[in-house]
């Protein structure tokens, strides 16, 4: 993202990047003690820069065919995790990983969530992260339906999208969008803009953007997800300097580090598993904290961590961002073994 080509190929340099900023994520959400606002701001924006980055010629003049691939690699994973966890509901309330007075679901509760779901609306806790991917799905839609607008002067539209969601948020007049989709659209259309051209990736210019990106955080308020009008315009310069350092530190890996080029690269194509899993595997940290310490059962429900025990932030961590890939490599595992069964089976006459 916002690097140049080079002989590792580009898609290194966005896997590296999205990886990084996975692993940010999960660092704001396993509790770690620092930096946590900073993290905040801008980790889940560089998704969707990247996304934008990586949006290629061919679709200016396919929008049907983007817009359906959007809605399989989008839409579809959203309903199909959502109406998982909804019917998990009450295993997962027998667990005890929802608080003691969380009621359990009937049939007619689980169908009166289904269009919820539908709508990309999340509707349990443990899958809440996914409530990233509605964002960006919205943001990605409203582009494609304005391409021919917007790859004109897109960074035109970059501001007018910005400038819309403080105008929503300002009215709170929100035209069936919410000003994070917009925001979103803004994010993704600046990618969009900044693809081919190549931004300095200097260790002195590393160093200013951290310095600039910690000092701005020190100030500016809001994330990505929340958000006072008055922050959103500062908010959106931080994202801008985050994404630049993120990218800047990401070619120097390419270039140096291929062992650790490949973790990141692997990582950062496996974000939508731990996105949607991460809580959960979270719970079974938990869990191990509370036999080992002998806390009460309760503190299962804590979320997405146990308040209090800052300390086992690394542990957290590593089973949000372990476990996930866990799952996916044995379920690959399992489809490539079952796919060799069913095709060395014999004809039966």
């Amino acid at each position: 993202m916002l690097l140049r080509k080079n002989e590792h190929g580009l898609n290194d340099h966005v896997s590296v990047v999205k990886g990084i900023a996975i692993m940010l994520m999960l660092l704001g959400h396993s509790g770690m003690p620092w930096c946590g606002h900073m993290l905040s701001m801008i980790r889940m924006p560089v998704f969707v820069i990247a996304s934008g980055y990586c949006f290629k010629d061919y679709y200016i003049t396919h929008r049907l065919v983007f817009a359906r691939r959007r809605v399989k690699s989008l839409y579809w994973p959203f309903v199909k995790w959502g109406l998982l966890f909804v019917l998990l509901h009450n295993v997962f309330c027998h667990l005890g990983l929802y608080a003691p007075d969380t009621p359990s679901y009937g049939w007619l509760d689980m169908a009166q969530l289904v269009p919820g779901v539908l709508a990309m609306k999340t509707p349990e806790p443990l899958v809440g992260g996914i409530w990233f991917i509605t964002e960006l799905f919205f943001g990605v839609m409203l582009f494609t339906l304005l391409l021919p607008l917007i790859k004109r002067c897109p960074l035109a539209w970059v501001a007018g999208f910005a400038a819309l969601a403080v105008l929503m948020n300002l009215t709170g007049f929100h035209f069936r969008l919410r000003d994070v989709s917009l925001m979103s659209a803004s994010y993704y259309t600046l990618g969009y803009w900044v693809r081919g051209r190549t931004l300095s990736h200097s260790w002195p210019t590393i160093g200013a953007l951290a310095a600039t990106l910690y000092l701005s955080s020190l100030v500016v308020r809001g994330n990505f997800q929340h958000m006072a009008p008055t922050w959103i315009i500062p908010n959106y310069a931080t994202v801008m300097v985050g994404a630049w350092l993120l990218a800047a530190l990401a070619w120097h890996i390419v270039e140096h580090c291929p062992r650790l080029t490949r973790a990141l690269a692997h990582v950062g194509t496996h974000t939508l598993i731990i996105l949607t899993l991460h809580f959960l595997a979270m719970r079974l940290v938990s869990w191990l904290i509370i036999v080992c310490s002998g806390m009460p059962m309760d503190y299962l429900s804590h979320h997405p961590v146990i308040k209090g025990c800052v300390w086992a932030w690394p542990l957290y961590f590593a089973a949000g961002l372990t476990l996930p890939l866990a799952y996916d490599w044995m379920k690959q595992k399992t489809l490539k073994i079952v796919g060799k069964w069913v095709k060395n089976e014999p004809d039966v006459v």
